[in-house]
């Protein structure tokens, strides 16, 4: 945003920050607006967030399978071999 829709002054946007949320305020006439480029990029932070940690739910997920089924190849051929040598 270059001009303020209400005054139509250049570049007279000044960030303020309240409640969480960041506004743009005119420096002139004193309007303000939601800055939206900061939503979507907490919106997309956010998401990437939440990606990554099911990723990493997966892999604990995966990596405990695969260690029970490794545990299970091995009592399978310990009971094996003992059934073999009676």
């Amino acid at each position: 945003m270059n001009k303020c829709p209400n005054c139509l002054a250049s570049n007279p946007f000044k960030k303020v920050y309240r409640d969480g949320l960041v506004f743009v305020k005119c420096e002139y006439c004193n309007t303000i607006f939601e800055d939206t480029s900061t939503r979507k990029t907490r919106e997309v932070s956010e998401r990437v967030r939440n990606e990554v940690q099911n990723d990493v739910q997966k892999e604990k997920s995966s990596g405990k399978a695969l260690a029970i089924g490794i545990g299970l190849m091995i009592l399978y051929f310990i009971i094996d071999t003992i059934s073999k040598l009676y």
